[in-house]
């Protein structure tokens, strides 16, 4: 009798240490199902207004290279023509610094590259966060089906609900209260 009674003793702590294991774990994913749909979306709409920006800075610097080497065609025009020597070195100053605008033009050029690969990276980032999202549903249909004799019927219905959350652009806290809710959680 008394081994049977340090068998339910170990048992209970065993059982209360599991349900201290689970209370750690739901308040990590329930912060976390809130925050990654709102981070998920941020970086979305971060990497839509760099793709808007670049394309439009690129856009603007095309049309700078375009406008300054008309101007060094002008000028070489103007030059050949054998000008006066101070119309000369005024022709001369506006080529030195036209070429100067070019090369400032290639720098800009080099640093909306970078630009780009900041959006690669945050793309990266989302992925990431939607894998970690993913993970957390995981999580919730195991803490959904976890000691539940669930049948085939069920569990898929589960799965179901949890692949609705996941093809929703953003997962709404209420979701996923509604979620799981519905299972008695």
């Amino acid at each position: 009798m008394k081994e049977l009674e340090e068998i339910i003793k170990e048992l209970l702590e065993n059982v209360k240490e599991l349900e201290g294991v689970i209370e750690n774990i739901k308040k990590p994913v329930t912060e976390s199902s809130q925050l990654l749909p709102e981070t998920a979306k941020n970086i979305e709409d971060v990497m839509v207004f760099l793709e808007q920006t670049s394309h439009a800075i690129m856009n603007l610097l095309e049309k700078i290279n375009e406008n300054s080497n008309k101007i060094g065609e002008d000028v070489d025009f103007l030059l050949s023509l054998n000008p006066v020597p101070k119309v000369r070195e005024r022709l001369e100053s506006i080529k030195t610094r036209n070429q100067e605008n070019i090369n400032i033009l290639l720098e800009l050029y080099t640093h909306m590259s970078f630009h780009d690969l900041a959006g690669q990276q945050l793309k990266t980032v989302l992925d990431v966060l939607q894998r970690i999202k993913q993970t957390l549903l995981d999580v919730i249909v195991s803490q959904v089906v976890a000691g539940k004799e669930v049948n085939r019927e069920q569990m898929e219905g589960i799965k179901g609900k949890v692949s609705e959350l996941l093809s929703q652009d953003r997962i709404n806290q209420e979701d996923v209260d509604k979620l799981l809710e519905e299972f008695g959680l």
